[in-house]
């Protein structure tokens, strides 16, 4: 489904905001007084895409870290109503770190940021794919403090722990190698790129099609004219262990394979797009053995928050308005 001309006119107006700086910005981790910055990845904080007055805010983690792809969180919260406040929270990133933290500490980061804006629950959360993940989490350490979750969506979520026998196996070698964890990281990433690159078509595209382009800019600096190393395909296969270390999606996946957590005691709400159903199975059990609700959007991945955008939203709105409405009737 082709976008409505009202929802491109709603972009336009929000990104002219954002360009304008209308939007709030929640003030991110401050640097140190001494002008040290700790190598300890980027703490972002919350960026406040719209703000209201009637409801709790909801908070997102879009889960992205490719450049362009999050711009989908404006619309969305405009397709949610001008009423109802939505907070971004930007994922964590591991640059300039030698370990990446546990997934914990990660959502133990972002909890700082979200109860600088809203101290007390009840909470409304939601995520994203790795998003999803660390949303899961966050509920998980509020429960333990205390605090109510009143709405957790996980949507195409990452299920807790995926590849952790890899990430075992290979620790295991290590051990015996008496290799460091850096070196654990390395051999993890590279076994799982290997393992992706022959099993996903899509995949070993993308990646033979970055390195054909690199052969050809390697091709411009020598003079001798030719590349500095093989051919794209085997350049696709084997990459530069810094090259895959700089890959968002893999340094989360070892994240991931350590994270080994104890149930989530609330309620569980799904969205799963319908032309992925491989990303629900994971999580059916889950569902199936307590308290869940399921809903299914249309399309891909990545068609659901573009094409579909506003079939997303619908559902996501009337979520937010079923767990609100009792709140917004005592007040009344």
């Amino acid at each position: 489904m082709s976008e409505t001309p009202q929802l491109s006119e709603a972009k336009r107006a929000l990104l002219e905001k954002y360009m304008r700086g209308d939007l709030l910005q929640v003030k991110k981790t401050p640097a140190p007084q001494n002008g040290k910055v700790e190598a300890t990845g980027r703490h972002d904080g919350a960026i406040a895409i719209q703000v209201g007055s009637s409801r709790r805010p909801f908070f997102y983690l879009h889960g992205e870290w490719r450049d362009g792809n999050t711009f989908y969180c404006y619309p969305l919260a405009h397709e949610l109503g001008e009423d109802q406040p939505f907070y971004v929270l930007e994922p964590y990133t591991f640059d300039g770190l030698r370990i990446p933290p546990t997934l914990e500490a990660i959502a133990k980061i972002h909890l700082k940021a979200l109860r600088s804006i809203q101290p007390e629950g009840p909470y409304l959360l939601g995520g994203w794919c790795n998003g999803a993940l660390v949303a899961y989490e966050m509920a998980r350490q509020l429960y333990a403090q205390g605090q109510t979750v009143d709405l957790l969506v996980l949507m195409d979520s990452m299920l807790p722990g995926s590849h952790k026998i890899v990430r075992s196996v290979i620790s295991r070698l290590s051990s015996l190698m008496r290799l460091d964890q850096e070196k654990q990281l390395y051999g993890f990433i590279i076994a799982l790129h290997v393992y992706r690159y022959l099993r996903f078509p899509r995949y070993r595209q993308r990646w033979n099609s970055e390195c054909a382009e690199t052969a050809e800019q390697d091709k411009r600096v020598h003079d001798d004219g030719k590349a500095s190393f093989g051919l794209p395909r085997l350049r696709g296969l084997f990459p530069a262990i810094a090259v895959l270390r700089q890959d968002y999606s893999m340094v989360f996946e070892w994240v991931n394979a350590g994270y080994a957590p104890d149930p989530y005691p609330g309620k569980l709400t799904f969205f799963w797009a319908r032309e992925e159903p491989g990303l629900s199975r994971g999580w059916q059990k889950v569902a199936e053995t307590r308290e869940a609700e399921v809903h299914i959007i249309p399309g891909n991945d990545l068609s659901s928050r573009t094409e579909h955008l506003h079939e997303f939203a619908d559902q996501l709105r009337a979520c937010l308005s079923t767990t609100q409405m009792p709140a917004l009737n005592k007040r009344i």
